[in-house]
């Protein structure tokens, strides 16, 4: 027996599933859309982009915008977020990355920023905005003579070459009568890829070196220094480090480097550079390593050189035996504190009282021990972090405006305990931390801490990377692979700080003198 359906019985299925089809139309909407933007070239030498300085498109869909990605992707690297927007519903969107995103990130190897745009169906769009990298070649300087007798009383003939892939823009001529290279002259270079020199230098009294500077379309910059011989010339002397640190580790900053002279030295004397003016501070004792008639060339390592927060440089002044004296081009020293190498002690036991247990950041003695704070009260205000390993044998950075009452107990000067005013932002210093992890921001800090490249370490340096937050970072999150950034603010609220520690080693002792267990840092401390 056959069952026969007629047509019309289907009619209220179909309309259930017309009614559900339409209900889903716009999550079935294919994502469909496009992308307007440039190609970029992120240009090493001007640490900028062209054609234009901000990276910037405009999106424009069939469906609302809900939420915008944007990766940027680096050959060898994982993609890695910079930034993400919120268009608010819009189907067209222009948008720009952040200028202030590109300090903190390591461009080569740049492919472009993949912009990925989550539309209201939860479909998404994928486009790529094109950057190439370009790290342009320095000038060469070249057939420059090593040295000269140059004429005391004519001009002098200086010949050679300048060249450049990107074109020469002007060929700069210094002189160091004065101390100091002071430009004499210059010729334009035009953007030619060569340039011939032929310059005619007229003798400036006393002047021992000339100094040849090429400068390309783009900035970048070749110096060639040609040394004086067989004339009466003024002392030259060169600093090992275009920048000294200091406190490492004893609060002054080594200041070394080499002096040539036409004659023996008689004296070296030191001045200590400040904002208000220069104060001699004494005398530097170099060692000759090498003469002829005319040249003395000598080491010099000044170790006593004293340091404080308004100490902005060093200068060193040296007389020969004709007479002549010579200004150094004050070395600047640099506005944070640097220690390497410093062993703290946790917070000790019963019968061992701690050595170093508390971190202080003076240039002379950046650490206390538990005797010298529990028997000076005046010392609590200066913490900036004590050191503690709890019986889960766990070592932490604690932040002393948060010590809890069972920990403040157990820092203890032959059984004195450490008893300070109740822990409060009034009382005690605030020191909030960040382990630093592997985005963008956080490896641009570690290559710069890497490569000894930190100029200052203000709030501008850590663009990028989110605020320090927690009181007690320990050993469960860092390891002595780890940077830790710090934010202290004084006892009662002022200007905060910034500390930088790299964690070298640490060292567990186990239960029940967990409290003898110590850490060595490298840190690096905001003047």
């Amino acid at each position: 027996m056959k069952i026969l359906f007629k047509p019309y019985y289907f009619l209220p299925l179909l309309l259930v599933v017309w009614s559900i089809a339409a209900c889903r139309k716009d999550r079935a909407v294919e994502a469909i859309g496009d992308l307007k933007a440039i190609d970029y070239t992120w240009n090493v030498a001007l640490k900028g982009f062209q054609p234009e300085a901000t990276v910037s498109g405009k999106l424009t869909a069939n469906i609302d915008l809900k939420t915008v990605y944007y990766y940027i992707q680096r050959a060898g690297k994982q993609d890695s977020l910079i930034q993400l927007d919120f268009p608010g519903g819009k189907q067209e969107y222009t948008f720009s990355i952040k200028p202030e995103l590109w300090p903190n990130i390591d461009l080569q190897g740049v492919k472009g920023i993949k912009v990925l745009a989550v539309q209201d169906n939860n479909t998404s769009l994928e486009k790529l905005v094109k950057i190439t990298y370009f790290n342009p070649a320095a000038p060469v300087l070249s057939e420059l003579p090593a040295n000269l007798t140059p004429s005391l009383t004519g001009a002098t003939a200086v010949t050679g070459k300048a060249s450049s892939e990107t074109g020469i823009s002007k060929v700069y001529f210094y002189d160091n009568a004065h101390g100091n290279f002071e430009v004499l002259d210059s010729i334009a270079g035009g953007g030619n890829k060569a340039v011939t020199i032929n310059y005619n230098y007229k003798y400036s009294e006393g002047a021992g070196q000339l100094k040849v500077m090429a400068v390309d379309i783009y900035g970048l910059k070749a110096e060639k220094l040609i040394q004086f011989v067989n004339i009466p010339f003024k002392p030259v002397i060169t600093f090992a480090m275009a920048e000294l640190q200091v406190a490492l580790p004893d609060g002054k900053p080594a200041v070394s480097g080499t002096l040539k002279t036409y004659s023996a030295l008689t004296t070296v004397e030191a001045y200590i550079v400040k904002v208000s003016g220069e104060t001699l501070h004494g005398t530097v004792n170099p060692v000759l390593v090498s003469n002829t008639a005319n040249e003395y060339n000598y080491t010099f390592n000044f170790t006593d050189f004293p340091f404080a927060d308004e100490v902005t440089a060093c200068k060193l002044v040296a007389k020969d035996g004709s007479g002549n004296n010579s200004g150094s081009v004050p070395v600047k020293v640099l506005p944070y504190y640097r220690w390497n190498n410093i062993t703290m002690m946790s917070q000790g036991t019963a019968s061992t009282n701690a050595t170093s247990c508390f971190f202080v950041g003076k240039p002379g003695t950046p650490t206390l021990s538990a005797c010298e704070v529990v028997n000076d009260a005046s010392t609590h205000a200066d913490i900036d972090f004590a050191i503690f390993t709890n019986s889960a044998l766990n070592l932490a950075f604690n932040n002393p405006a948060n010590i809890s009452a069972s920990t403040l107990s157990t820092f203890k000067c032959n059984g004195t305990s450490w008893t300070p005013a109740t822990p409060t932002t009034s009382t005690l210093k605030k020191t909030v931390f960040r382990v630093l992890g592997s985005g963008v921001a956080e490896t641009a800090v570690y290559n710069r801490y890497n490569d000894n490249t930190i100029s200052d370490l203000g709030d501008a340096f850590f663009t990028g990377v989110s605020a320090p937050s927690a009181n007690a970072p320990n050993t469960t999150t860092f390891d002595n692979t780890k940077l830790i950034w710090a934010k202290v603010t004084p006892a009662g609220g002022g200007t905060t700080k910034n500390i930088l520690i790299k964690v070298q080693s640490i060292n567990i002792v186990a239960s029940p003198n967990q409290g003898t267990s110590t850490i060595t840092i490298d840190i690096l401390k905001e003047k």
